[in-house]
């Protein structure tokens, strides 16, 4: 489970604001400009985070590892 989820729920949220903030002006990677074999890189569709996953990925994660385990917790709305 990741670390801000284990400090609390008010932990959590504080840490998904701070995410949100500083992924606003994060550098976008550009999956096409890669070159064959390179990971993927996708958005958080709540945070705007960069999820990585191999180019063989069967399906693409809508949330990152943060946000999954606050949406396992049930701590997103």
């Amino acid at each position: 489970m990741p670390v801000a989820t284990l400090q609390g729920k008010k932990a959590a949220l504080e840490a998904l604001t701070a995410r949100r903030e500083a992924n606003k002006t994060r550098k976008r990677i550009d999956n096409s400009s890669l070159y064959a074999g390179s990971p993927m890189h996708f958005d958080c569709v709540t945070c705007g985070g960069d999820i990585t996953v191999p180019e063989s990925y069967i399906t693409k994660p809508n949330l990152c590892p943060e946000c999954e385990a606050l949406k396992s917790a049930g701590w997103l709305e």
